[in-house]
């Protein structure tokens, strides 16, 4: 066994008799050698039937060591999307990981969306326009820090300040820290350390619902915060 997975059999012995836990690299090979779902080997008895929306938890490595994030998915197995609402966010930022707490989020799916894993949440604020209050903002699980782009939009679930919808500055390889910022230019960035980041999803799409016509003047203030945005970006960076 040990040799099929590309480990050293002593590492392997001490998997079994629970010295040391595997990486979330061993886990999927071991996964993939019993032909099981990762959630079985974590959690679940191996062989139980796949019911509907039956939860299962993928590996991450976004911080040091191994965590998952839990999803559920449909008859035929495919992973739905969770959705968020306004009045579930504040136990989303202490539950997320909870199987019981997901298992009670509304789902929905999209169709033609890359291969990954996905969340909605709903925005609340005006920090992000042309996403309003109320919106709903469509992410793809980031496994790793090295993966957050600047400039990028993102839904990032933090230890000490909830759910926060920013654009990121990646300086985690120098500073161990992002800076977050609004495109809205009335609100001021925030700056985080990379072990505050609990889980992160790039956002890849959004549904609106405006509640009025928007009107000329507004879309030529939005471009002209994004200017700025992007300005104080490049300030941010050869600081």
């Amino acid at each position: 066994m040990a040799e099929r997975i590309g480990i050293n059999r002593s590492t392997y012995a001490d998997y079994e008799k629970g010295k040391t836990e595997p990486p979330a690299s061993i886990i999927l090979r071991i996964a993939d050698f019993f032909s099981i779902a990762v959630d079985d080997l974590l959690k679940s008895d191996i062989g139980a039937p796949l019911f509907q929306n039956k939860i299962m938890q993928l590996p991450s490595v976004f911080l040091d060591g191994l965590r998952v994030v839990t999803v559920s998915v449909d008859k035929n197995g495919r992973e739905n999307i969770e959705f968020v609402p306004i009045q579930a966010v504040a136990g989303y930022s202490t539950s997320f990981g909870n199987p019981d707490f997901i298992q009670e989020l509304p789902r929905l799916h999209l169709p033609n969306l890359p291969q990954g894993t996905y969340r909605a949440f709903e925005i609340a604020g005006d920090s992000m326009p042309p996403i309003h209050e109320g919106y709903i903002v469509v992410g793809r699980f980031v496994e790793h820090w090295q993966n957050l782009k600047n400039g990028k939009r993102y839904i990032l679930v933090l230890q000490n300040d909830g759910i926060v919808f920013k654009r990121v500055v990646n300086e985690v390889s120098q500073h161990r820290k992002l800076v977050l910022y609004s495109d809205n230019s009335e609100y001021l960035p925030l700056t985080v350390s990379i072990t505050d980041v609990l889980e992160a999803w790039e956002l890849v799409a959004f549904v609106g619902f405006p509640k009025e016509h928007v009107q000329i003047e507004e879309v030529i203030l939005e471009k002209l915060q994004y200017i700025e945005q992007k300005i104080n970006l490049l300030t941010i960076r050869d600081l």
